[in-house]
This record gives C-alpha cells, sequence and structure tokens, in this order.
C-alpha cells in the first residue's frame, strides 16, 4: 500500500499507515453501500471570496437515494459521526463564472479554490455535484483541468443519478464523452469586496455558545448528546456580534466598503465563525446561528482525525492557520477579533495583532466566571492572562463578561488597560 503524506510536514510512518488504512475501510465501506443502493452526496460546508478567488468546503458521504440531511440540526449529535465518508470522489464545482474539476480527499472533504468567478460583493451561491467515478476515470480527468469544460444537455438526456454531462475541449467542438453526475447542493459564500475595510472573526464555544464544561469534553458533550435546541446562547452576544456586523459601532462608522450608491445602507461586515470543533458538527451549528439570530456567516472548522505529527490536530494552529489565511486572502480587511479567555484566544490574537497590526481593528474578549474557567481547564485563574498586554499601540482590546458587556465597552471606545 502506498503511504502518502497527510500534509505538508515529514510524516510520521505509524500515522501515515492508520490514515492509509482509514481511507482504505472508507473507499470499502462506500462500496459495499453503492451495492446496497447508497450514492455519494454532498453535504456543504459553505466558504468565503475575494473579488479574485473563491474557497468552497463540502463532504462527500453516502447518502440513501431520496434522504434528507435536516436531521443533522434536530437529532441527537452523535448521529453526524456514522457518517460513510467517500475518499476521492469527483466532484464539480461551480460559483459564477468559475467551475472546476476536484476530488475529495482520504476524509471525504473538499476544500477548493476557485479563480475568475467575476461576481460582485456580496452573497452568491455556488453549487457541488458529485461526478460518476467510473465516467471520470474513463475519460482521463484530472483534478482542476482547465481544458475541459462541462455543460449541461437537456432534459430529455437525463440520466438516471440525476443529471448528465458532456466533456469537450476548452479550444474546439470534439466532444470527448459524457460524464452522470448526481444532485447537486448549493452552499452560500460571501464575496468580500476590494472596497470593504472590516469584517469580524469569532470564537464559537465559550464566546457565542455556553458550554461549561472542560474543553476536552465540550466537542463530545454538544455532538454525542445534546440536540440544538438544547444549547444556550452566551447572553447579549448575538446583539453584539450583530451590532458589530451592521457597522452600528463607532469604531466601524469611520471606515469605508458601503458600496452602492451615495446614501445606500452599507453593507453587512462579513463575519467568521472559527472554531476547533469538527465539521459534523457544521448543519447543526449552522441551524443554532439562525436560531439565536446570529449574523450569517461562514464556518471554519476542522477535521478532529490524525496528522504527521499526532494522532489529534492541533486547535490552537488550526486557528492560527485559519487567520492567516484570511490575512493571505483579504490583505486590505481589518478584523475585530472576538474570543474568550477560557482558553488561548488571546494568546493566539495577540499573536496575530503583533504580526500583522493593520489587519486588526480590534480585540474583543469575553471573561468567564472562576467557575466556568474552572471547568474549561481546572483552574479559577485564566490561562492566558496578560496575553494582550504586548498589543501594538493603537490597536484597542475590550473585555466584558458577556455580549452587552462588550458592547458597551466597544461602543464608548473603552479600552482595556495592560494587566497590572
Amino acid at each position: 500500500m502506498r503511504i502518502e503524506m497527510i500534509d505538508n510536514e515529514t510524516p510520521s510512518l505509524a500515522l501515515s499507515v492508520a490514515a492509509s488504512l482509514d481511507e482504505a475501510t472508507s473507499r470499502g465501506l462506500a462500496g459495499l453501500l453503492g451495492w446496497a443502493g447508497f450514492y455519494p452526496g454532498i453535504v456543504g460546508f459553505g466558504g468565503y471570496a475575494s473579488e479574485k478567488t473563491a474557497r468552497v468546503m463540502a463532504r462527500v458521504i453516502m447518502e440513501d437515494r431520496g434522504g434528507e440531511r435536516s436531521w443533522l440540526s434536530q437529532r441527537r449529535g452523535w448521529r453526524q459521526f456514522f457518517d460513510a465518508q467517500v475518499p476521492g470522489q469527483p466532484v464539480v464545482v461551480t460559483f459564477g463564472q468559475a467551475q472546476t474539476l476536484a476530488f475529495s480527499d482520504r476524509g471525504g472533504y473538499i476544500d477548493i479554490d476557485l479563480e475568475g468567478h467575476g461576481l460582485a460583493a456580496g452573497w452568491h451561491t455556488a453549487s457541488i455535484q458529485p461526478l460518476n467515478a467510473c465516467d471520470v476515470v474513463k475519460l482521463g480527468l484530472q483534478e482542476g483541468e482547465k481544458l475541459f469544460r462541462l455543460s449541461q444537455l437537456g432534459h430529455g438526456e437525463l440520466s438516471a443519478g440525476g443529471e448528465l454531462f458532456r466533456v469537450q475541449r476548452a479550444d474546439d467542438d470534439r466532444v470527448l464523452g459524457r460524464v452522470r453526475a448526481a444532485k447537486s447542493v448549493d452552499v452560500s459564500l460571501r464575496v468580500i469586496g476590494n472596497d470593504e475595510e472590516f469584517g469580524v472573526v469569532s470564537d464559537i464555544d465559550d464566546t457565542i455558545i455556553v458550554s461549561m464544561i472542560p474543553r476536552l469534553l465540550t466537542a463530545a458533550k454538544h455532538a454525542l448528546m445534546e440536540r440544538v435546541s438544547q444549547r444556550e446562547a452566551v447572553p447579549g452576544m448575538a446583539r453584539f456580534l450583530r451590532k458589530l456586523s451592521r457597522r452600528e459601532m463607532p469604531i466601524l462608522a469611520r471606515g469605508k466598503g458601503a458600496g452602492g450608491r451615495a446614501g445606500a445602507r452599507p453593507r453587512e461586515l462579513p463575519v467568521m465563525y472559527l472554531s476547533t470543533g469538527p465539521w459534523n458538527l457544521v448543519p447543526g451549528l449552522r441551524e443554532f446561528l439562525r436560531r439565536a439570530d446570529y449574523p450569517m456567516g461562514a464556518l471554519l472548522m476542522t477535521d478532529f482525525g490524525p496528522s504527521n505529527t499526532g494522532w489529534f490536530r492541533s486547535g490552537m494552529e488550526h486557528k492560527r492557520r485559519e487567520l492567516r489565511r484570511l490575512r493571505r486572502t483579504f490583505p486590505h480587511i481589518r478584523w475585530i477579533l472576538v474570543g474568550d479567555d477560557g482558553q488561548h484566544d488571546p494568546e493566539i490574537y495577540a499573536e496575530f495583532a503583533r504580526e500583522f497590526p493593520h489587519n486588526v481593528a480590534g480585540i474583543a474578549i469575553r471573561s468567564l466566571s472562576q467557575i466556568e474557567q474552572l471547568m474549561a481547564h481546572g483552574t479559577f485563574e485564566a490561562i492566558s492572562s496578560g496575553a494582550l498586554d504586548d498589543v501594538p499601540a493603537g490597536i484597542p482590546r475590550w473585555c466584558g463578561e458577556d455580549g452587552d458587556a462588550l458592547r458597551r465597552a466597544v461602543a464608548t471606545e473603552q479600552s482595556q488597560p495592560p494587566t497590572p
């Protein structure tokens, strides 16, 4: 069996073998389910876009025909972890004028960048559609192939799997063959314009959702025990993020990026929800955000699977990596970073502010109670106490026990003084 790298680091032999065995098991299970009448379906995660590029994220799992995934947001979360992912599944991803062929990774995940979508700033829809793997192999199609154009045929030529595409060379009309496709899934992406200045990045657990349990058990409790309707929002945090997203704070009212004609209502700020939780929770979290009236935004989660350096991925490194990716994609955006002091948010945000001071408009930290601190990490004190003291001058820092306290602090521009 060929051993592949999981990421760009030097692989551990044991971890690579384990990942390869897991992939082989997933392929075998997907094959068995295919014989039983299941087919590759898409769970859309969403993404974000600049005026040039778009990032689209999803996962391919086996579904029964006619199956609906709305139960993910209503039933107990443990069911979300019993999906059969499909490694190496070909899909076509379309966003505006951009379209490309991609293959799911060994965990069934799709994380693809597209260029040249041609869409203006605002919310738009991307589609992800599974293709028949045998057809793709027969035609020799490769990931990211730019020489091929997939165009939909008429209704009279629909395949039993859903739709039928023909494949042509981009530079002539020669038909290479046809590819069958299953039902597509749409996801919403926010295109951030070049004339926009501000955005919001927010943590999830203990920042917008009350956890009150040790972080090692947080994901297990929420994923295995609770329904979305049981999850409690941090008081005032939805109002706070709404105020930020609607530019109803003095620090944001002075910014640019209104868009449209003079006097038009400014576009709402882009919001990114950055969490160390697993992608499996996205359907439930999206329903929670809607129910609790949080602003619409992209969910940036992680995979709990092994990396080259450990059996579980580093939550801190995930957040660092995603913040830097946002900075590369949107070098003109100044982010308001929202988190809590129960774990490492202050440390991660302060580090980012020191490295990219021109990309941070402010840091808002929810101060957990002593009981919450104890439940989060086993002590009564914040583990990142003083982490914000060396944030560059000119970057405001706000602290408060809930969203209302943070909203008042930001509204009055009362920056938190350094720790004595």
